[in-house]
């Protein structure tokens, strides 16, 4: 089996546990914190693509993934502190704030 193929899958396999998880209320996810970590897909795919054993590979994409698992907490945590109503809170604020500009202009 071809690593990129086993990559492909996992990341399939990967969005769609955590988006199933997230919509049952299992646990709490947001895509917009993860959307922030996305460098962290350039590193798993360059480690997908090193010309290393599997074994080395396997090692290596457990601790980007720990890694990756602990800075969405952090950013996670940074969200809540900057809009502790939600993203519903966020939109209205950026709402509010458009609608002062806009009526500024006039």
């Amino acid at each position: 089996m071809k690593s990129r193929n086993l990559f492909a899958g996992l990341v399939i396999l990967f969005v769609g546990v955590v988006s199933l998880l997230a919509s049952v209320d299992v646990i709490d996810f947001s895509w917009r914190v993860a959307l922030r970590l996305w460098p962290m897909l350039l590193i798993f795919i360059g480690i997908a693509i090193l010309p290393v054993k599997d074994w080395l590979k396997t090692v290596l994409l457990l601790a980007a993934l720990a890694i990756s698992v602990l800075l969405y907490r952090n950013e996670a945590r940074k969200e809540v502190e900057r809009h502790p109503s939600g993203w519903y809170g966020s939109v209205r604020q950026w709402w509010d704030d458009f609608d002062d500009d806009i009526f500024d202009i006039f």
